[in-house]
């Protein structure tokens, strides 16, 4: 009954309690501990401009007007790192300041001209375009030095140009898009709408007739390639964009910065290969020639480090043909043959090969069994899986204290709770649509009794173990089980129809009938035949007899009767029966 009651408690408190954070009481819910045992021990184990952005109609004043307005800062993409002046390459629309100190301090603003030139006024006019900022710098420095000497000159960036690129092929969003020189190849992807096969369906808006008519979409696209993005630079030379490996690695040179006048063209992903195994993500990759075993455990996220690899294996087509064939690339069980990771991180691979790394199973597994209740120690303690047994780590725990109750004590299961009953899941699924009903009575007794069940308990007596030395009651432990010790309860509960329900003290060997006679007797209205004696050390409910023995921490029902209008149900009847007469009589007459 105290057990039942916790329990109740409990799940009405869960979202404010964590079992980690205070100590454990010995009435502490079983349920909530089982599932924090579970828990720990698997831990164990935007969108384009649509115009060009003009200056002033005096470029050379060394007043520049900047871009400015809600959709200009759209087009901006935040920068990741510092310019680095050596790579950065200056361009029309690019703004430089210089400063002169001196007696007079001259400040001016240079805007790159379309034709790429920069005019200092006093000084000269410069080509700069297509030069690196550290180039730019030092031409300006020179020429302002040679004009106004023994003064400090400095020449900074102060706003970064916009121009045009373009994005083709499996996206979104094809066409030309304003940008600047801090934007990347994902950036410019992600203001094209992402890739087709990231698009799974949605709405779209129409106006019909001037009125706003909502269609749904569909798509079922070839994936994208993310691996093989063709970066199209001005002057017709290409590089070849790797996002997948960026993603893997973090490494900032395969997702380069775009430049003025590119084209990103996104083909379709045209070749595979597969990984299974030891590494943090398995499954397919996009194969681009010149792939290695490296390279795929890279996209895949890494080895696992849980445990070492003891053997390689590449599943490959045979040229031309259906047939496979197996290549063992090191097999640490056979002498000849072992390896280390460095010996085939180089293998080279070809589209569709399935790799497959095999690791030691059960490498250096923690297994742990969480103690609670009336122990001197509670907690969770490491065992040794198929040595050691329960009294092992309940000695481990101190020992029982003089509280403990061996009638209630339990041994949870947890990975067995995990296990699903789809023959009681499907029961229970019928009863919600048709309920009881339908059912057979072989149907309702299963889902009547797997439904009191606990889920995950072993059949283990406390009692027989520590008052017995029963050794076939000393089972052997599993990482994940739970040890329950309850405390001792002194009273029995009598609930229901009688008349001085509540607590009653225990005393060894009485039976029902001085309990019930300890609550008064039944009340008006009893359910004599309903009543039940529930056991505390398995939670069954047996019919109640005055001459069972009550154990401590056992619960008296008694149900109330089920009332029932005899009027009423004499008044139906007869007028069932009139009914049925009038109708014979009728059926006679004709």
């Amino acid at each position: 009954m105290e057990f039942r009651k916790l329990s109740w408690l409990v799940a009405l408190l869960a979202p404010g309690l964590w079992l980690g954070a205070v100590p454990l009481r010995a009435q502490d819910s079983l349920e909530e501990l089982v599932e924090q045992s579970q828990e720990e021990e698997a831990e164990l184990e935007q969108l384009p401009g649509s115009q060009g952005l003009g200056v002033e109609d005096e470029p050379f004043s060394g007043r520049v007007r900047l871009p400015t307005g809600e959709d200009v800062e759209r087009l901006r993409i935040s920068q990741d790192r510092q310019i680095d002046p050596d790579t950065y390459i200056i361009g029309p629309g690019d703004v430089l300041q210089l400063y002169i100190w001196g007696e007079f301090d001259l400040p001016y603003q240079l805007q790159v001209t379309p034709e790429g030139d920069v005019v200092i006024p006093t000084v000269e006019a410069f080509r700069v375009s297509d030069h690196t900022l550290t180039e730019v710098k030092q031409l300006i420095l020179d020429a302002a030095r040679a004009k106004y000497p023994g003064v400090d000159i400095t020449v900074t960036l102060v706003s970064m140009r916009f121009f045009t690129v373009y994005v083709t092929g499996a996206v979104l969003r094809e066409g030309s898009f304003i940008v600047q020189p801090t934007t990347r190849i994902s950036d410019l992807i992600e203001r094209a709408g992402g890739y087709l096969d990231d698009l799974r369906g949605g709405t779209i808006e129409e106006d019909v007739g001037g009125k706003t008519v909502r269609r749904v979409r569909r798509f079922h696209n070839r994936p994208a390639s993310r691996r093989s993005i063709q970066l199209i630079h001005s002057d017709g030379s290409m590089e070849n964009v790797d996002l997948d490996m960026f993603l893997a690695t973090g490494y900032i040179d395969f997702n380069p910065y775009v430049r003025m006048g590119d084209v990103v063209h996104i083909s379709f992903r045209e070749q595979e290969f597969y990984i299974y195994g030891a590494t943090n993500r398995e499954g397919k990759q996009e194969f681009r020639p010149g792939d290695t075993i490296d390279d795929l455990v890279t996209l895949a996220n890494g080895l696992r480090s849980d445990a070492p690899l003891e053997k390689v294996e590449v599943w490959r087509f045979r040229e031309n043909t259906e047939e496979t064939e197996i290549i063992i690339l090191g097999d640490n069980t056979i002498p000849e043959k072992q390896f280390t990771y460095d010996d085939i991180r180089d293998f080279p691979l070809v589209p569709k090969d399935m790799i497959f790394l095999r690791a030691i199973s059960h490498w250096q597994q923690m297994p742990t069994v969480w103690v609670s209740g009336e122990v001197r120690n509670r907690g969770r303690y490491r065992i040794t899986q198929g040595v050691t047994r329960l009294r092992d780590v309940i000695a481990e725990a101190g020992g029982l204290t003089e509280d403990a109750s061996l009638i209630g004590a339990k041994l949870v299961r947890t990975k067995q709770r995990i296990v699903v009953d789809s023959e009681l899941q499907r029961l229970k699924q019928l009863q919600k649509v048709t309920g009881l009903a339908d059912m057979t009575p072989e149907d309702r007794a299963y889902l009547k009794t797997k439904g009191r069940e606990e889920r995950g308990r072993a059949a283990v007596d406390f009692e027989r173990l520590y008052l017995e030395d029963d050794e076939t009651q000393n089972l052997l432990l599993e990482g994940g089980d739970v040890v329950f010790i309850p405390t001792a309860r002194h009273t029995i509960s009598i609930s229901g129809q009688l008349r001085k329900p509540g607590l009653v003290d225990f005393e060894e060997g009485r039976r029902v009938n001085y309990y019930l006679e300890k609550a008064g007797g039944y009340s008006y209205g009893a359910n004599k035949g309903g009543a039940r004696l529930i056991r505390a050390r398995s939670g069954m409910r047996e019919r109640l007899k005055g001459d069972l023995i009550v154990e401590a921490g056992d619960e008296i029902w008694v149900p109330e009767k089920e009332y029932r209008n005899w009027w009423a149900f004499f008044q139906g009847t007869m007028r069932t029966v009139a009914e049925t007469l009038t109708l014979v009589v009728l059926i006679r007459s004709f």
